[in-house]
Order: structure tokens, then sequence, then C-alpha cells
């Protein structure tokens, strides 16, 4: 009997080698991927991947109609059901193609409006690491959002990935995942960048009226009036467009 030693290695075929191949390869679409993730959520998964490959009405999702501030304020279920499936779904590479950087805009602020914080960070992650020319801050279109203040809302999203941008870039981090600049040690000085800019309709928004909003719980607002998302707020930006919130979960890393 010959010993562990002395025994011949398996011999691999050419046709194993093959059935490997197949078994693991995998395309950018990420088929296989994309169907174990959509039978959890569809009961024929290969219909709902097939309406995800057919360009109807068109390539890009179009904007839900929005809801209203007055809707989404402190709505905490309708937030959680909106968002049923929506992680799973922004790692489908076929449906993060055909998202856009408006509907990712209105996400956001669909969480900021019902005050649940905690779903602002990944959405901001989902919108940095979409490095397309469309999905670059200066080239997201102009929402032209008919209600003022969630206008005003969105204005200050926009500005404030800006900034949350920015210091990302500052720290080295890249858009694409694969570029990012690693430092050995804490002195070594930071990697240079090229500083990114909300777009110019932003500027142009104005900040809410108080008068438009003085029917709302007192609990939304503070003592001038103003639109409370976070109590106790500070962040600079949106407060010049009299909203009281902070910005903490736009900087994660």
């Amino acid at each position: 009997m010959p010993t562990p030693h002395n025994r011949p290695k398996p011999r691999i075929t050419w046709w194993m080698r093959l059935r490997r191949f197949i078994r693991f390869y995998e395309t950018p679409l990420q088929i296989r991927g994309t169907l174990i993730r959509l039978r959890h959520q569809h009961k024929h998964p290969f219909l709902a991947l097939l309406r995800l490959l057919l360009p109807l009405p068109t390539w890009h999702f179009s904007l839900q109609e929005p809801v209203p501030l007055r809707t989404m304020l402190n709505n905490i279920s309708l937030l959680e059901t909106r968002m049923t499936g929506l992680r799973s779904m922004e790692s489908i590479p076929i449906w993060r193609a055909r998202d856009t950087p408006i509907r990712s805009l209105y996400r956001i602020y669909e969480a900021m409006a019902a005050r649940e914080y905690y779903a602002v960070g990944p959405e901001v992650e989902y919108f940095w690491y979409h490095a397309g020319r469309s999905w670059e801050l200066s080239h997201v279109p102009d929402p032209r959002d008919a209600d003022p203040v969630r206008y005003a809302i969105l204005a200050c999203i926009i500005e404030e990935l800006a900034y949350a941008f920015n210091w990302r870039l500052s720290l080295g981090m890249r858009r694409d995942k694969k570029n990012h600049i690693h430092r050995k040690t804490f002195d070594e000085p930071l990697p240079p960048y090229t500083e990114v800019t909300a777009p110019s309709w932003a500027k142009r928004v104005p900040a809410i009226d108080v008068d438009s909003i003085a029917d709302l719980p007192t609990d939304l607002l503070d003592s001038s009036g103003r639109l409370v998302l976070e109590s106790g707020g500070t962040n600079p930006l949106f407060a010049h467009r009299n909203i009281i919130t902070d910005t903490g979960h736009f900087y994660t890393v």
C-alpha cells in the first residue's frame, strides 16, 4: 500500500478544468449572483432578470413620484416599505447601471425626512462608488422640484455631498475602489486630489420660507420656525436654508 508521500498526485484533466471554469466563471454583469439575489425577492427570478435587461421604457429608471415632505416626515414605516430590498438591488450591476443620481438624491431626502439617519450613510456610499461621468456631482441635473421645501433639502444634500466627497478624496479614497491611495504611516503627506463641486443649480435654490411650514407640529420646528430634521443639529449649510440637522452620516469610510 503506497504511503502518503509516495501516493501519485491526481491527474487534472482538461475536462475537469473546463467544468471548473464554467462553474466559477462570472461575467461583469454577474448574472449568477444577480439571480441569487433576485430569488430572495421575486417568485420568478428569471422573469425579473429579463425585465432588468430590457431597456423599457428607457434604459435608465425613471424617478418615482416624489413623496411630499409632510407625508415623509417621521414616517419610518413608509421609508422601510420604500427601502425593501434596496440594498440588495444596489449590489446588482445591471440595476446599478440603470439607476440615476437623481433617484439616489431623493432616497437620501426620504431618509432625512423620515429622520432615520441610519439609511443615509449606505446611500451616500452607494453614490460615492458610482464612478461614471453622469454620477459626477457637477453633472447631476437640476430636479426642478415643484415643492420649494423639498427642493431646498435636495440642494443642501447635493452641496453637502461635495464636502463629504472632498473629505474622502483628502484621505486617499477614490470613487473607483481599485485606486484608493494608502499611506503607510500618518506622517506621510495626504495625497493630492482635484476637488469636486456641487452643480451650479444648487446655489440658486432659495431657503425655506418659514411661514410656509408654520403649521407643522411643534417638535418639527425650532424657536425661529425653522424645519428640524435632527434635534440639536448644527450643520451651517442646511441652517442657511432654515433646516436644522447634522450630517455625520455623510462622512463614513
